[in-house]
């Protein structure tokens, strides 16, 4: 019996030995606090194992909506490096400001990669000043893999520049994260050449840039004001342009509340599906997965 206790507790030694040294492993990895899923898994895929990526908004929340927490406040005054998508979450830039947090913020849409990338690739979608610098555009930047493809380098100089043991491994990630966001492209190109044309009725306005890469004809969003139920008027000018449009389906959002879209579907007299733009639930957890799932739901209605 003497002889199984020492074993036994030498058994607890070793484990919290391993425990501890875990904990110490955890604690050296920098931490980076994400506003939405898209740009949180995007990171994560750069990071690997060499940093802890937090993601604020849970899965199914919308940052239009979103109302942050004590928790948020404080994995953010522990962080290292705070990367948000800029518009839409600045939220997240008043509890940096708010909790006194000393990390390095990184804005998406202040990228001069991104909005070199809308710039070009959108040209009438985005406003440019007289010297040509992008000054206004849609902030909804990450439903387009080729604008996050350009980012990637730029993500992974951030978490570089937090963590300089990792910067080789960062960057060797990133690069390789380019050519699968470009491949995926491709693939959605191919896959949704045959919807060319086709009328698209979008519950908010987060897929200008996705419609006009892949040629849908953006008519009307059902909610111009996300989080806000739209007027009567601007619905009765909606289910116009629907019917003019010969639109046979509309599209719901899964973070947002779908009466809207439910009332004009029914007078309309067209079927009603769901898109995600932030995905984070089973079967949408990676950007390639979510950017691959709404193509398919896009693919079953509208072809």
């Amino acid at each position: 019996m003497r002889i199984d206790s020492r074993k036994g507790l030498g058994r607890i030694l070793v484990a919290s030995l391993i425990a501890t040294l875990a904990l110490g492993a955890s604690a050296a990895r920098p931490s980076v606090v994400v506003s939405i899923h898209p740009l949180y898994d995007l990171i994560r895929q750069i990071a690997g194992d060499d940093a802890v990526v937090i993601r604020v908004l849970a899965p199914g929340a919308s940052p239009h909506t979103f109302d942050p927490t004590p928790r948020d406040v404080a994995r953010i005054v522990s962080a290292d490096l705070v990367v948000m998508n800029g518009g839409l979450d600045l939220w997240l830039r008043g509890l940096v400001e708010a909790s006194g947090a000393r990390a390095p913020v990184l804005e998406l849409i202040g990228l001069e990669a991104v909005r070199s990338a809308l710039a070009t690739g959108f040209p009438g979608l985005v406003a440019v000043d007289a010297s040509g610098a992008t000054v206004g555009f849609n902030p909804h930047v990450w439903l387009d893999p080729l604008v996050m493809a350009a980012a990637v380098p730029e993500l992974a100089r951030a978490l570089a520049e937090v963590d300089a043991a990792a910067a080789d491994r960062y960057l060797a990630r990133a690069a390789a994260l380019v050519v699968d966001l470009e491949a995926l492209h491709e693939e959605l190109k191919i896959g949704l050449a045959p919807l060319a044309g086709a009328a698209f009725v979008p519950f908010h306005d987060a897929w200008p840039y996705f419609a006009a890469r892949y040629g849908l004809d953006l008519i009307v969003e059902i909610e111009p004001f996300p989080g806000r139920e739209p007027s009567p008027a601007y619905l009765r000018t909606a289910l116009g342009l629907i019917r003019d449009s010969g639109a046979r389906v509309i599209f719901s959002e899964a973070q947002l509340e779908r009466r809207a879209a439910e009332v004009v579907a029914a007078e309309a007299g067209v079927a009603l599906a769901e898109l995600d733009p932030l995905g984070g639930v089973p079967g949408r957890e990676s950007y390639q997965e979510l950017l691959r799932w709404n193509a398919a739901v896009l693919l079953e209605g509208l072809r």
